[in-house]
């Protein structure tokens, strides 16, 4: 839920939000989720998401996640990895470029910070593993150009279904001439097809690119929110919340919005 969508009364317990995870699966302590999102990765699986867990069951479970009304459906469809070994502490993992997934192992014996002293000698702060895991039958994915990419070489990237690439694009974007980068998104923008049923994706790319230059554009906001899909529709009410002093009619567009 985001701050502030309920009030609190003094004296009285909120309802709380259902879990996503079914009651057979639930993990706890958990460090590190992923959403799948690699061509190298089974094409049914797209979109699952990925909890690590470091104690009692020693891996990561795999579930689905589907849009459901106004929230999410989800359900487990298998642990993806576990290992015997009692030290085995998957604390992250994250898709690589070439669309292959990095576990990254803690291997800690200790990893309580109530049972046991802080300085206690058997804790490593040294030593870990990273594992790779890739999926044979399917060909890796050739990285995209990012560290040297022209800022149009990098918009392009945008167009790639792997969220990380995209993700690191958008990274790399922010790092460039904020002026330069939010003419040539709205450049790009304004040139892509229409036609595209990725369309209003790369539209709410070039949006975020604009908002990550702390040069919003306005128009490609109220593009998005005159859109029939509510993915994007949500992407451009996300954005107006927190850019309320560059967007002057954000009130207007906030309350159109909301009678959709």
């Amino acid at each position: 839920m985001l701050p502030g969508s309920s009030k609190p009364r003094y004296g009285e317990a909120n309802d709380k939000s259902f879990s996503l995870v079914e009651e057979k699966h639930k993990v706890r302590p958990t460090s590190g989720l992923e959403f799948i999102s690699s061509r190298h990765f089974p094409d049914d699986v797209q979109g699952d998401y990925l909890l690590n867990n470091t104690i009692g069951f020693l891996g990561a479970k795999q579930h689905t996640f589907e849009d459901d009304g106004t929230g999410y459906k989800s359900r487990h469809r298998q642990d993806l990895f576990w290992s015997d070994d009692k030290n085995f502490r998957p604390v992250d993992l994250e898709f690589a470029p070439d669309g292959s997934l990095y576990v990254v192992d803690w291997h800690n014996m200790l990893i309580g910070h109530m049972q046991h002293n802080a300085r206690d000698p058997l804790r490593d702060h040294v030593h870990g593993r990273i594992y790779r895991v890739t999926y044979p039958s399917r060909p890796l994915v050739k990285p995209a150009k990012i560290d040297g990419a022209t800022i149009d070489e990098l918009l392009e990237n945008l167009k790639l279904p792997e969220d990380r690439t995209r993700y690191r694009t958008r990274s790399e974007l922010r790092m460039r001439n904020a002026t330069d980068v939010a003419k040539k998104a709205t450049d790009w923008a304004n040139k892509l097809d229409k036609n595209d049923p990725k369309y209003l994706q790369n539209l709410t790319e070039a949006m975020w690119v604009t908002w990550g230059a702390n040069k919003i554009n306005a128009d490609l906001v109220q593009k998005l929110l005159a859109s029939n899909d509510y993915h994007a529709r949500a992407a451009a009410v996300h954005a107006i919340r927190y850019n309320t002093d560059k967007i002057k009619n954000y009130k207007e567009l906030l309350a159109k919005s909301s009678q959709r």
